[in-house]
């Protein structure tokens, strides 16, 4: 007995050792140690692709597999990032990632998982080292400038461009001086540069890739600063036909008193050297000298290339104190530090699906007809009533009523079953929302919303192209059951030759899943607008040149639109409207946003396209010019699920266009012909708008700078300005000055509403835009306050 004991005890230990041996072999497999770190020298931006640099040393046998990236973009919307690795025992590698839209403040559990053998399906390995992920993630609002110089020396005065704009936490990157950096060869590796200055430095010597990825950025938004140095036109690269300026080999110079006057104020010791310069087509002057041009801009795409005349890094303007007020005239900051501002809150992709994803997963094939099941139900009790009596009487067969009921009752079921659910049964059915901005160059860019209605259980594959990105939307079952550390297991994203590839896991059947993503394209067509704007009518012509039809044209001017009509392709559209306003001028954005629910389903798309519409405004706003918006059935985005699927697409598409205005006589230009953007002066100060809201504005106690922009080009058509009436709106709280452009100064405006009849041109730049200066404060309660009230007389060129 006490042997049988000893035997049994002995049978118990070795079934607890064969237990507890597979996990002793996997953790001693998984002796992988990894090392991370996100951003830019330890900063990254919010709401910005950001770069990953992932170190892992393999401290036991090889491994092969996947190693998947737990990086939570945002609440709302998020995929896991997966990539093959493979580490020889005792190697070390260093990997370089670009994560879309990060910011990690919604991470749980592990930032990595690491599988032998592949995700699909091999074998979770644990890992040391790195599990939440630690860097400096700055305000989506921070301006990232970027500098490629072989001496950064040359661009030290850059440093003190933060100083320019306090309220705007701005970083400068000079990357050449990085330890271990490559200029990327994706347009995520540049995703959170706002500018990036080029010194001296051959872009043709970057390889193709680089180029690309450094038009593919530009074209996206960003803005790209070129010096004058020999052979630039050489050097160019892939800009060499979008470059602003020609350049001649004449030389000439622009004294310091010009220089200080040009920059408001910027302090000049000596006269500075440059090219004689041309305008190519399409270039616009940003800073000049009577006819002497000292740089200019072009349009690439939705951003710009700006060209001096001079060089950026040369002495004696390098180490002079006004150059950081030049560079900042010259690109703007001011504005780049606006838009900055505007991207805080909600990313695009966060809105879109707050604003559209509720009602691009409403299919029609949800909808049932109460009158089609009455007709069922009808047939249904008249056959097996009084039909199937008569009939079985008839032939006798009465006694058979015992088993020809319940099947006739499974026939019909199953025959209601496959005709009802006949659209979901054959193949997924795809919805597909998008939105772009139209440009110059016939390229588009924008963003899109996808759902898929499944028609099985199990994975979807989505494939999207190298200028369209796809990330799953997160189920209200992982968001409320705290998946976000698992990302993989839900979603994950593999990058390939051809662009990437979207898996969405285990999705039941009949079940909606949506993912979305933004998206570009090039060389797709564009409007060809000629419109006149003259004693309150419009006339012109739109010629279509996209290879679809564009439907309900509709022509927005501040906070007027009108329907012009549908234009075929190729097709030309004769405009002849009544248009109560004088001007053309950018859309007021609103939020417009409709919260009403579709009933039925002939209400799902004008509601899709409601919303894509108010979506697709931000896209334009710093263009200051008037829109045409349309809409088409037609697929765009280079993304689409692996599987054939029905699919359902409705693109809205927004193009600025120059408005021509013929004004006629006398004129009164009003609050809501303006433009206003604020930018606060006071150190951790804001100023936000009120959405829905004209003028009403919340500020911080302090010093702000409000400037207030005519319509495009409007200077153009004025022969005189006769009276400027500003208002003060809240005298309680406001001090107001108004910038002279002829003393460089703010002179105090003292009257509640101030009329000025002398010289009025002088109080505007040459861009049309008026300065003011707003002391705010005291504001104890934090309540909103309305801007200054503007009205402007003048008389029109005959």
């Amino acid at each position: 007995m006490k042997k049988l004991k000893i035997t049994a005890l002995a049978l118990l230990a070795m079934i607890a050792i064969s237990l507890i041996m597979p996990l002793t072999e996997v953790k001693a497999a998984a002796t992988l140690e990894v090392k991370a770190t996100a951003g830019m020298s330890g900063k990254a931006k919010a709401q910005s692709a950001v770069p990953l640099q992932v170190t892992i040393k393999n401290n036991g046998e090889d491994f092969s597999g996947d190693m998947a990236i737990n990086a939570a973009g945002s609440y709302e919307i998020a995929s896991a990032r997966v990539v093959p690795i493979d580490l020889a025992a005792g190697e070390e590698k260093t990997f370089t990632f670009y994560l879309d839209g990060s910011n990690y403040t919604y991470m749980e559990g592990d930032l990595f998982a690491f599988y032998s053998g592949g995700i699909e399906q091999g074998k979770k390995v644990a890992y040391k080292g790195t599990k939440q992920l630690q860097a400096n993630f700055l305000d989506p609002a921070s301006t990232f400038i970027y500098t490629l110089t072989d001496k950064s020396d040359r661009l030290a005065a850059y440093l003190r461009l933060a100083s320019l704009v306090p309220q705007n936490n701005l970083e400068i990157f000079h990357l050449n001086q990085l330890k271990d950096y490559t200029l990327p060869d994706s347009v995520q590796g540049l995703a959170m540069a706002d500018i990036m200055v080029i010194d001296e430095v051959a872009i043709a010597d970057l390889t193709q890739k680089q180029q690309e990825a450094l038009l593919g950025w530009v074209q996206e938004g960003g803005t790209l600063l070129l010096g004058a140095a020999d052979q630039v036109e050489a050097t160019a690269g892939i800009f060499q036909e979008s470059l602003p300026l020609s350049l001649s080999q004449e030389m000439t110079t622009i004294s310091a008193e010009t220089l200080t006057k040009l920059t408001g104020g910027g302090i000049f010791t000596q006269p500075i050297s440059m090219n004689v310069a041309t305008n190519n087509e399409g270039s616009v002057s940003v800073l000049t000298d009577n006819e002497t041009i000292l740089a200019s801009k072009k349009k690439v795409g939705s951003g710009e290339i700006i060209q001096t005349a001079f060089s950026l890094g040369d002495q004696p303007l390098a180490s002079m104190d006004g150059y950081a007020a030049l560079i900042a005239k010259v690109v703007n900051l001011q504005s780049i530090a606006q838009q900055g501002m505007m991207r805080q809150g909600q990313s695009p992709l966060e809105r879109m699906s707050y604003e559209l994803r509720d009602v691009n997963e409403l299919f029609p094939s949800f909808e049932v007809s109460v009158s089609y099941m009455l007709i069922v139900v009808i047939l249904y009790i008249l056959i097996i009533g009084p039909i199937l009596y008569i009939v079985l009487k008839k032939m006798d067969k009465r006694e058979h009523a015992w088993w020809i009921i319940p099947v006739l009752s499974i026939v019909m079921s199953i025959a209601l079953f496959i005709i009802g659910a006949k659209d979901r049964i054959v193949q997924p059915q795809v919805q597909q929302s998008a939105f772009y901005k139209v440009n110059e160059d016939s390229s588009v860019n924008g963003y899109y919303i996808e759902s898929i209605l499944t028609n099985r259980s199990g994975d979807f594959v989505v494939n999207a192209d190298q200028q369209t990105t796809a990330i799953a939307t997160r189920s209200s079952i992982d968001l409320t059951g705290g998946n976000m550390g698992n990302l993989h297991e839900s979603s994950y994203i593999k990058e390939n030759a051809n662009g990437s590839t979207l898996t969405l896991r285990d999705l039941s059947y009949w079940s909606v899943q949506s993912f979305g993503g933004k998206t570009a394209a090039q060389n797709i067509g564009k409007m060809d607008i000629d419109i006149t704007l003259k004693n309150e009518k419009l006339t012109g012509t739109i010629k279509n040149n996209f290879p679809f039809a564009l439907k309900d044209a509709t022509l927005i001017s501040g906070t007027k639109e009108v329907k012009l009509g549908d234009i075929e392709p190729n097709g030309t559209l004769q405009v002849n409207k009544e248009f109560k306003t004088t001007i053309l001028q950018n859309p007021s954005i609103y939020n417009n946003y409709n919260y009403s629910y579709p009933t039925k389903t002939e209400e799902v798309d004008p509601l899709r396209i409601e919303r894509m519409k108010n979506l697709a405004l931000p896209l334009v706003e710093n263009d200051r010019q008037p829109v045409i918006i349309a809409w088409a059935d037609q697929v765009i985005a280079g993304v689409e699920l692996e599987t054939s699927a029905s699919m359902s697409p409705i693109t809205v598409l927004i193009q600025p266009f120059n408005g021509n205005v013929e004004l006629v006589g006398p004129f009164t230009m009003k609050l809501n012909h303006f433009t206003y953007t604020v930018n606060s002066l006071t150190t951790n100060g804001y100023a936000d708008k009120m959405e829905g809201e004209l003028n009403n504005w919340y500020l911080s106690e302090g010093l702000h700078e409000v400037t207030i922009m005519m319509p495009d080009q409007f200077m153009n058509d004025v022969q005189s300005l006769d009276e400027l009436t500003i208002s003060n709106k809240d005298v309680q709280r406001m001090q107001l000055s108004l910038w002279n452009n002829e003393t460089d100064i703010y002179e105090p405006l003292v009257d509640t509403k101030q009329v000025l009849t002398e010289q009025i041109s002088k109080y505007f730049n040459e861009e049309g835009e008026l300065r003011l200066e707003i002391q705010y404060g005291p504001n104890p309660s934090g309540e909103q306050t309305k801007l200054p009230g503007i009205e402007l007389k003048g008389v029109a060129k005959e």
